[in-house]
């Protein structure tokens, strides 16, 4: 189906003198796991295409190919602590050989249509059609009022994926403007619905919004994962600004959920960049979603964190990321994650070189620490290098 909305799409941008551009990106991995080692990488090349049939009309579509090589079959067990796993799949009331001790996930190759969209411009309001990007908030590792974005909390600022999506954008005022988004589905109470009024407050910026959809969420039943859905509405907004020559930032959502759950989830920032060229970036997450306490955790909070579904496994969260242009084209930077609530965390220190016009290479090592029943203690070290040319 993909492949197939490409070849309708392409003739029409071939007709407006399209212009294309894009990147080549091949990564090598390798990370100790508790007592597993992980070798792995990928080679993904993307092409992005854009024309303009007229002043008033914009298409973009974008493929994405990417192949992994390496080890592309893992044991989700071996990312959770045995005190979690262990009690569900090896229960001591089992003999020996009815034990399980792999939950075996595959990475697959793709061939992704990632954005397919078409912007017109209207004398008042500028629509949007198509799977196209939607990146709502200001927190860089966070965003509370995201409801359609998982970030990587080493590489926050990685591309996202598309969102199939109707998106308007009407100006109200100088510096007022109202923005829905909604992701149509069989009927209007299953539509994902967002709504957005972005304004200014002197130097700040300042966005309201409010949503509506069904977050979904999975759970094992002791016999295989579920998917389950819950009405969730969510009031938020967030602030960004300067101050002393210090960037702020704030971003919180109230969320309620059916059957009168609800719960708050805010993140605060701030960055700067020094006399001596060091950038540095500091925020922090407070999400009442999150387990308050280790001994509380559970095998469904695990398999929700890493699939994204919930911004944190636990409630406290900091992040920092350090960078210096130390030389002309070579640049030292690191990032730093600390869980409060188990004493775990993770130091990743990196080398960016801009090897030739348009190509860059990064090295990027990884070290955690915390007891091996945290979030982060589970996982040891890790490597990365990454090589990317643009187009």
């Amino acid at each position: 189906m993909r492949l197939a909305a490409l070849i309708l799409t392409l003739p029409l941008l071939l007709w407006a003198e399209p212009e294309f551009y894009g990147y080549f990106e091949s990564e090598a991995d390798v990370m100790q796991v508790a007592s597993t080692n992980y070798n792995f990488g990928y080679n993904k090349f993307r092409l992005d295409v854009q024309a303009r049939p007229n002043a008033n009309v914009l298409i973009g579509a974008n493929l994405n190919i990417q192949q992994y090589w390496g080890q592309t079959t893992w044991n989700m067990l071996d990312f959770l602590p045995e005190n979690i796993w262990k009690p569900i799949f090896q229960p001591a009331f089992l003999p020996d050989s009815l034990w399980v001790s792999e939950m075996p996930y595959i990475i697959p190759d793709t061939l992704l249509l990632d954005n397919a969209y078409m912007r017109a411009s209207f004398p008042f309001l500028d629509l949007t059609l198509g799977r196209q990007q939607i990146s709502p908030g200001v927190g860089y590792a966070w965003n509370p009022i995201d409801i359609f974005n998982t970030k990587t909390l080493m590489d926050p600022s990685y591309e996202q994926t598309g969102v199939s999506a109707i998106r308007a954008e009407l100006p109200l005022a100088s510096r007022l403007t109202l923005t829905t988004v909604l992701l149509p589905k069989n009927s209007w109470d299953n539509s994902t619905k967002q709504i957005f009024l972005k304004t200014g407050l002197g130097s700040y910026d300042v966005e309201l919004t409010a949503a509506e959809y069904f977050w979904e969420r999975t759970s094992f039943t002791g016999v295989d994962i579920q998917l389950a859905e819950t009405k969730r509405n969510l009031l938020g907004g967030s602030l960004v600004g300067e101050l002393f020559e210090w960037g702020l930032w704030a971003e919180g959502a109230h969320n309620e959920l059916d059957g009168d759950d609800s719960f708050f989830e805010i993140i605060v920032g701030a960055d700067h960049t020094f006399d001596n060229s060091v950038y540095l970036l500091l925020e922090v997450l407070h999400n009442e979603n999150g387990i308050a306490k280790q001994e509380d955790l559970t095998f469904d909070a695990f398999l929700q964190g890493l699939g994204g579904e919930t911004h944190s496994l636990m409630q406290d969260y900091a992040f920092a990321y350090l960078m210096h242009q130390t030389f002309d084209f070579v640049s030292l930077s690191t990032i730093a994650i600390a869980n409060f609530n188990d004493g775990s965390g993770t130091l990743g220190p990196q080398l960016d070189w801009n090897i030739f016009e348009d190509t860059n290479i990064s090295f990027q090592g990884t070290y955690s620490w915390g007891a091996d029943d945290t979030e982060f203690g589970l996982q040891d070290w890790g490597l990365r290098f990454r090589l990317l040319s643009n187009f």
